[in-house]
């Protein structure tokens, strides 16, 4: 199975780790006898995904896949703060564990500081205590395997292709980059038998969550809850996926005057960029960036009109919902990572020039913006607005 890495100096250096790897871990391959994985009965399960939000979102349907295959199971979830705030009341869920993984291109939470190593030597303490008979990592992490499967002493562990990993685990999936990353995750579980077609990512939100979000959307308008309410998601946590906010200014004026309340979302980081976007418009517009929780979030794009971003986690998480999705790509391959809903209309220009799967950044930036993304006009996405009206879903 070919390595997924498309930085070249570290899929080389993966390769080299794997050889050293397969030739350490020879003899226990020859000597283990290897488990029949679809006659499991595993006592505790850990899910791992220590990702993005998306990534979080989009593996969400294999959790209903690993529940109903493993009913009697206590699963617990390994994920980040974010993922635990959507998931940590998820019934398919017993546990979440949270540890916030440093990425590279964050501005904050992006070193490995002596708290952090400290938290994470708890954590695999923590995880040998609970002496875990499956994992299932949905990522196909080299580090990840490592550290909560072979250091916490996992007794069956299970992935995909995309770092090799082959000789520590029991069974992987191919990593397909024609796939999407809902399907891939489905593929991941078919090492214990045949799998369904995976269903759609899934939020369970509260009875109180929806009446306190439409209080929070009357108190923040001073009328009554609106019935046309667009979200728009202009911020990633990426530069590259932008798209300029002059074009975003553009429809949020026109579904302005076409009598739509439009509420802007993001971080608190957003927060001074979102007020800007909107100073000076007229009509119903208003910013909550930074102003609500991820659940907050989720509420919020479940009962608006419809959600207009760019590739981001707000979209996925608007996935979960029966909302008109409208998501602009560029940078990014839609067909791994768009919103996994019936309801998404995804436009993109197809002329992106740079690698689309390290999408890090633009090599033909226009006016600080990614090519791809500053030739794919307004017009498009008001279009595709239009089309909503007429039909808001796409296909079944």
């Amino acid at each position: 199975m070919a390595i997924q890495i498309h930085n070249k100096k570290k899929g080389f250096a993966l390769k080299i780790v794997n050889a050293l790897i397969s030739v350490l871990y020879f003899p226990v391959r020859v000597l283990s006898k290897k488990p029949e994985l679809s006659k499991l009965a595993p006592e505790k399960i850990l899910l791992l995904r220590l990702d993005h939000i998306g990534d979080v979102v989009m593996t969400s349907p294999a959790f209903s896949s690993v529940r109903e295959r493993f009913p009697k199971s206590k699963i617990l979830l390994l994920t980040d703060t974010v993922g635990q705030q959507l998931f940590g009341e998820d019934p398919r869920i017993d546990e979440v564990l949270v540890y916030n993984w440093p990425w590279v291109h964050q501005k904050k939470n992006n070193r490995f500081t002596t708290e952090k190593v400290r938290e994470l030597l708890m954590l695999i303490r923590r995880l040998r205590h609970e002496n875990i008979d499956l994992l299932i990592d949905f990522r196909g992490d080299l580090r990840f395997i490592v550290l909560f499967g072979i250091l916490t002493g996992a007794k069956i562990r299970v992935s995909n292709s995309r770092c090799g990993n082959n000789s520590l685990l029991h069974a992987s999936s191919q990593y397909d980059v024609s796939k999407h990353e809902v399907e891939r995750s489905q593929e991941v579980l078919e090492c214990f038998g045949p799998q369904d077609n995976p269903g759609r990512p899934r939020i369970y939100l509260t009875e109180r969550e929806i009446p306190a979000i439409r209080k929070k959307v009357e108190l923040l308008t001073g009328e009554a809850f609106p019935n046309k309410l667009a979200i728009i998601a202009p911020y990633s946590s990426k530069d590259v996926k932008s798209w300029p906010a002059s074009y975003f200014s553009e429809v949020i004026s026109a579904l302005s005057a076409d009598g739509y309340t439009v509420i802007v979302a993001g971080t608190k980081d957003d927060s001074e960029d979102a007020q800007l976007m909107i100073s000076g418009m007229n009509g119903k517009v208003y910013s909550l960036a930074g102003e609500t929780s991820i659940r907050e979030l989720a509420a919020l794009v479940s009962v608006a009109s419809m959600v207009v971003g760019v590739d981001t986690g707000v979209l996925h998480v608007a996935a979960c919902f029966d909302v008109p999705i409208v998501a602009i790509f560029g940078s990014t391959r839609s067909i791994e990572f768009r919103p996994y809903s019936p309801f998404a209309r995804i436009l993109e220009t197809s002329t992106c020039r740079c690698n689309q799967f390290l999408h890090d950044q633009c090599d033909y930036p226009v006016n600080g913006y990614a090519e791809c993304l500053a030739t794919l006009r307004p017009s498009q996405v008001l279009k595709a607005i239009a089309e909503i009206k007429l039909n808001p879903i796409i296909s079944e």
